[in-house]
């Protein structure tokens, strides 16, 4: 007959969704009635002489209180609509004392009932209101104004029940709607992620590093294989100076606007790109780096770039390799088949062996040349060189390390200043030279708190090159600057900043300079900064010898 008065789980205690409904409802009814009481004392007193206008009153607050007792939650709809029913006797006994106003308080029942249950159910409560309407036409001796008065009230009750029933049951229908719709959106979206979970599984597993970058710059995804190889784990992690790109194997820094995504951001077209990569383990990576533009999937959202990454490391050692095996094999050849022609050389010199031997020996002398060319060719082909020392000017170091840090500086709200004198060529490796100045200028941007400043200083002093790279961050004590260039070691105030670090960097600063026949030095105070001393040898022009202009 009736439907439940809240769709709500039962969930066996006080205070559950459908004992709330009914509370609201009983209690808003009360405080109206109440409230119509008090207006009723100060206006008509007369009307608490009234029996059954102060038994209706009565009523209305024991079936309050009793609702508030009741357990809800375990009776079903059908016994739920006997308080509205209730509601409305107590209501009809009010309106018995021929204040015709107080059957306004009929309103709520018929709303509640409307709202939450069929229409046999509000045809029911009705015809209670209507049997009160004829027991006061009754009353008033069958008074015309009287029946006309009831026979309008219960066509504007019974009007605005069916009104609120029919907007109630439309309404139900529209949340049954949504949440169908909702349901299936969710359905959708569950569908979609799974989706995108597997793509970015997929992309995940392969080895090649894919990433998209618009045209600000900004990383908009990216795959682990190319978050790895730049330090990072996460694409909010990522930072262009997280590896650094050189233009070949222990060769030159490229320039920030020349990095591989910059150059993306700015639209390059690559194909198969090839830059060397310094990742922050150490090691060193071959690239081969591609480019596709990709169109907006956005109206208004700006076009990017696609980064295809290969990581050719392997395949470069392993011809590195061939390469190197290729000159030890010909150098094995060459030196057999030397002595080898030598001596047929000597016998073809000779006058004493018959010319059939001389014609052998010819042949054997042609075949020996012609593998000798073959093999000085493939030499030619295979050659590679170790890197050797040769003059550097350190002051082009230093500007390209204050600028590769610049950019990490400003985000970090570090003023970096430099004050370079002269090109102070000294011998050096470059490469490595260049990873010892990054190591030091790297920490004191590092461990400088914000608004702090980093200052690099270049003088030649009496055939020495210094290099002063000083700082206002965290600093260190006595204690902890004696062992800064032990391996793995790092400060307190270090570890207490959360920055993190291996302890490697400073050691292969110190083996670097060693190396180089030069000196460090590094001087700190607990918040006051660190100050490090980068001393060269300057490089010497040989005299001209006697006799050269």
């Amino acid at each position: 007959m009736a439907s439940t008065p809240i769709r709500a789980p039962r969930s066996g205690a006080w205070g559950d969704v459908r004992s709330r409904s009914i509370w609201r409802w009983q209690l808003i009814f009360a405080a109206s009635t109440v409230a119509a009481v008090v207006i009723y004392t100060l206006l008509s007193p007369q009307m608490f002489a009234d029996a059954l206008f102060v038994a209706g009153v009565i009523a209305v607050v024991t079936l309050t209180g009793v609702s508030l007792v009741i357990p809800w939650h375990r009776l079903p709809a059908s016994v739920v609509l006997l308080l509205p029913i209730a509601d409305a006797v107590a209501v009809g006994l009010m309106s018995q004392s021929g204040q015709s106003r107080a059957s306004l308080l009929w309103v709520f029942p018929i709303a509640w009932v409307a709202t939450y249950y069929r229409l046999p159910a509000l045809l029911a409560l009705m015809t209670v209101i209507a049997a009160v309407l004829a027991v006061d036409v009754v009353r008033a001796d069958m008074a015309p104004d009287q029946a006309q008065r009831s026979l309008i009230l219960l066509l504007c009750f019974g009007f605005m029940g069916v009104t609120v029933n029919i907007g109630a049951r439309r309404g139900r229908a529209y949340r049954e709607l949504l949440r169908r719709q909702l349901d299936q959106i969710d359905r959708v979206r569950h569908r979609s992620e799974q989706q995108t979970r597997r793509t970015s599984l997929l992309a995940d597993t392969l080895e090649t590093g894919i990433a998209m970058i618009d045209r600000d710059g900004v990383l908009l995804d990216a795959n682990l294989a190319f978050l790895r190889l730049y330090g990072a784990t996460a694409i909010g992690d990522f930072s262009p100076t997280g590896a650094v790109e050189y233009t070949a194997f222990r060769g030159a820094p490229v320039p920030p606007p020349l990095t591989i995504a910059s150059r993306a951001a700015a639209g390059a077209h690559l194909q198969d790109h090839r830059v060397w990569l310094y990742d922050p383990a150490g090691t060193w990576r071959a690239l081969d780096v591609s480019t596709r533009p990709v169109a907006a999937v956005e109206p208004g959202e700006r076009p990017g770039n696609l980064i295809i990454v290969r990581d050719v490391t392997t395949a470069v050692e392993a011809e590195r390799e061939r390469q190197n095996v290729a000159s030890v094999v010909s150098h094995e050849l060459r030196n057999p088949l030397t002595a080898i022609t030598g001596h047929v050389e000597l016998l073809m010199e000779r006058d004493d062996l018959p010319a059939d031997v001389h014609r052998q020996l010819a042949i054997v002398d042609n075949a020996g040349q012609r593998m000798e060319r073959l093999i000085t060719s493939t030499l030619d082909q295979f050659r590679s060189e170790p890197p050797t020392r040769e003059p550097v000017a350190l002051r082009a170091l230093a500007e390209a390390s204050a600028t590769a840090f610049g950019a990490v500086a400003r985000g970090a709200q570090v003023q970096v200043t430099t004050d370079l004198v002269g090109s102070c060529e000294v011998d050096a490796d470059a490469f490595a030279l260049r990873q010892a100045i990054d190591n030091i200028v790297g920490n004191a941007v590092k461990y400088t708190g914000r608004g702090g400043t980093v200052r690099l200083e270049l003088r030649a002093d009496g055939g020495v090159a210094r290099l002063t790279v000083s700082d206002t961050g965290i600093g260190m004590s006595d204690d902890d600057v004696a062992q800064m260039f032990d391996r793995g070691f790092r400060s307190p105030t270090a570890k207490a900043s959360g920055i993190p670090g291996t302890g490697l960097g400073m050691a292969q600063v110190r083996e670097v300079v060693d190396a180089h026949g030069g000196t460090l030095h590094v001087s700190s105070a607990l918040g006051r900064g660190t100050t490090v001393l980068l001393d060269l040898p300057l490089h010497v022009t040989a005299p001209p010898q006697n006799g050269t202009p």
